[in-house]
This record gives C-alpha cells, structure tokens and sequence, in this order.
C-alpha cells in the first residue's frame, strides 16, 4: 500500500483546508488511540467531528481504516501509517492533568460538588445562542488558570457571556481557597435572561458579590463598564466574526494600561478562519502569552469534538478595539444557516428529524432520550447543513465560504470610524 497516495486520494475526495497533513493528522490520531470513536480522534487531531467522519470514510474505501466501529486501522492500514512515522508512541501527556497544565487542590474538593449540583440545575443550552455548557473540570481548570497568572486577587474581572458559570465557579473556589483573595469587582456580561437569574441564585451565599447585566453585545458596553476592569474573561460564538465582537468588547472593557489580561476560549477552526483570529487579535494590539489547545471540555459541542482552545492574552500599549459602535451582522453559527435546526438520521430505520430550536427535539440529547418516534433507536447521524440561499456549499460545521466573519466585520468598523 502507497500511503502517500492514499493520503493525496483522501484529502482531495474530502476538499479538506488542512491539505494532505490533515489526512495525515487523523492517520495519527488513529494509529495513537484505536480503537476510538470518530469523536475522540477529531478530539486529537483538532478538526471538526464531520470532516473526520468524511475523511475515515474514504479512508476505508481505500482499505486502511476498517469497516467495524469504533475507528480501528486495517492491519495493512495500520502497518503503512505506523511504516511512515505515524506516531512517536511516547507517554507525553502529564497523568495528573490529562495535558492541562494543572491539577485541583485536594481543598477545593467541596467546591467542586457543590458546582456540580448547580450545573446539573441549571438553565438548558440555547443552541441559538451557541451555548455548550462546559464540565466542572473545565470551569475549575480556567479559574485555577486565573490563579497561576495572578488575576484574581484585587482584580476587576468581567465575563463576557456566562454560560459556563465561571463567576460562579469564582465565587466558590475563593471561598474555599486556603488563603481567601478578595476579588475587587466580579460582573457577568449577558444576553440570557435565563443564566443571569441561575448566576444571582446559585452565588446569593457564596461570599463575593457577582454584579450582573443583561446586555447583547451587538451594542457597545454600557459606559459603567468601559475602560474600568483588569480581567476579562470569554467564550464567544465560534464564528470568526464572533470573536471579532466579544475580544473588541473585551478591549473597550479594560483599562487603558498594557499588560491586563484576556482569557479567550475559542474552538480549532478551519486555517484560513484561525489565521483571520490571530490577524483580529494582532491588530487589537493583544500579545498571546500562551495557548493551551483542546484545554476545554464541553457537554456536547459535537462539530468540535467537545473542545476548545484557552488563550491568554495581555494587552500591548496602543491595546484597541476593532469593532466599537453598533455591529449587525451575524455572529452566531446558527446565523449562517437555512435554519437553527439540523436534520439527523435514525441508525435503525433510516428515518430523519430535525433538531433544534423550534423543534420538538431542542437537543439530540432531548432525540436519544426519548428515542425515535417510528422505531425506537437511540443512535442518529447528523446530516450534512444546507448552505443560505446564493452561497457556496458548505463542509459540515464549517462558515459558509461567502460570508466570512471577518469581512463583514471590517466593514462594519470602517463604518464606526
């Protein structure tokens, strides 16, 4: 077997961005965690859920991925990719902290219950909105992040969309910290009636005064909240347009000053996309101090193997905002669809129902629990989105390629100016 000619077969039958190194990501992937659900090799070799899908998919009709599930290597497929160094072998990833760079203290323990009964109460997802609520270890993982760059104590920290309850989770490490550290100011930032009113209830005892605001961050920040924090931290819609709006609002956020921090999560993109990120954070005069891939964990989020990256981010002098007045153009995934909802397939007898707001299933989760309606199954694949009318096709949970955040965004700033 022609590895090399396999791998050229497959990511030109796919059209994947990453080119042939991305074929060859997932070969690794592959051969580093088999067997493995597609999900986890999207996971390793940080692209999208359906492009891996698409991508082992050929792999098999050319014999190097097996027909049985989870994801296993043919033994030719598996002798070929191994033959062409398709992974080290060496146990790099720290047993402590799976990867992550820290460990929870043994103190925080009751903290960690206690945030688990409040995530399991708390207001369902809005997948119009983009929300994908992330684990406990996720939510201590980033406020222990806060901890080891020394923004928490006397420290005005804003959080721009709180869907992950990071203020909550605040509130309750600081609480149970050894040496308590007084948090000079802590405001949540959102549109979500819903989360704002679960945040006020679950932190009423907690002992540090959480100030929350509903706001859609489509309009500037209320002059209360301009130049005024040190901190802030965001999980913004993964569009590139998205995190043009929330990192503008974040600067506009922080005082003037170099040197305050930006805490970013943000999932892997196609390259053009992260490069059009990285190119908005430049410009804003934001340095990336370090980015942790694959850092966050999320219930669901099924397109982007249920993780994100987590940077941080200091402020150079001259730090600006790219986007300062009004913003109407779409942020939101769901924006660039026909619909929010997304059809899905039954394993078991082929029937299709859609999923998502407006739908009897707002959820998958809400399908697989209830199970299909003509035959009971509980296993269902998504099937491909339809692009809006007059734009290109589009690859599975990827931007359509005629509305790219970036541009419209720019637009919209020189209209600012």
């Amino acid at each position: 077997m022609d590895i090399d000619e396999v791998v050229s077969a497959c990511a030109a039958a796919v059209g994947l961005a990453e080119g042939e190194s991305g074929i060859r990501d997932i070969l690794s992937a592959v051969l580093t965690a088999e067997p493995a659900a597609v999900r986890e090799i999207a996971r390793l070799a940080e692209l999208p859920v359906p492009i891996v899908a698409a991508a082992c998919n050929e792999l098999r009709r050319h014999g190097v991925v097996d027909t049985q599930r989870p994801v296993r290597l043919t033994p030719v497929g598996r002798a070929a990719v191994a033959g062409a160094g398709g992974a080290v072998g060496l146990p790099v990833t720290c047993p402590e902290c799976d990867g992550r760079g820290e460990i929870v203290p043994p103190g925080l323990a009751g903290a960690a219950a206690a945030l688990e009964e409040i995530a399991a109460g708390m207001p369902g997802a809005k997948v119009e909105l983009d929300q994908t609520h992330c684990t406990v270890d996720t939510k201590l993982g980033r406020v222990l992040r806060l901890y080891q760059a020394h923004a928490v104590a006397g420290q005005r920290i804003l959080v721009l969309g709180d869907d992950d309850l990071i203020s909550v989770t605040l509130a309750h490490v600081v609480a149970q910290a050894p040496s308590r550290a007084r948090i000079r100011r802590l405001t949540v930032v959102d549109t979500d009636a819903d989360i704002l009113a679960w945040i006020d209830r679950t932190v009423a005892d907690a002992g540090t005064v959480v100030e929350t605001v509903q706001h859609d961050l489509r309009h500037p920040l209320p002059a209360a909240l301009a130049a005024c924090f040190d901190v802030v931290l965001t999980d913004p819609p993964y569009t590139v347009a998205g995190a043009e709006l929330f990192l503008s609002r974040a600067v506009s956020a922080l005082m003037p000053e170099p040197g305050r921090h930006v805490f970013f999560s943000f999932g892997a993109r196609r390259p053009d996309e992260t490069i059009a990120v990285q190119r908005a954070m430049t410009e804003m005069n934001l340095v990336v101090k370090s980015l942790a891939p694959g850092f966050n964990r999320y219930v669901g989020a099924g397109v982007l193997a249920g993780t994100s990256n987590l940077y941080h981010l200091r402020t150079a002098a001259g730090a600006r905002p790219l986007i300062e007045g009004d913003f109407d153009h779409p942020i939101y995934t769901a924006d660039h669809r026909v619909t929010a909802t997304r059809p899905y397939r039954c394993r078991g007898c082929g029937a299709v129902h859609q999923v998502g707001p407006g739908s009897q299933w707002p959820q998958i989760a809400a399908l697989r629990e209830g199970g299909c309606p003509a035959c009971g199954g509980t296993i269902f694949r998504p099937l491909p989105l339809q692009p809006r009318t007059g734009q290109g096709v589009v690859q599975p949970g990827r931007q359509p390629q005629g509305d790219r955040g970036i541009t419209s965004a720019r637009r919209q700033r020189r209209g600012n100016r």
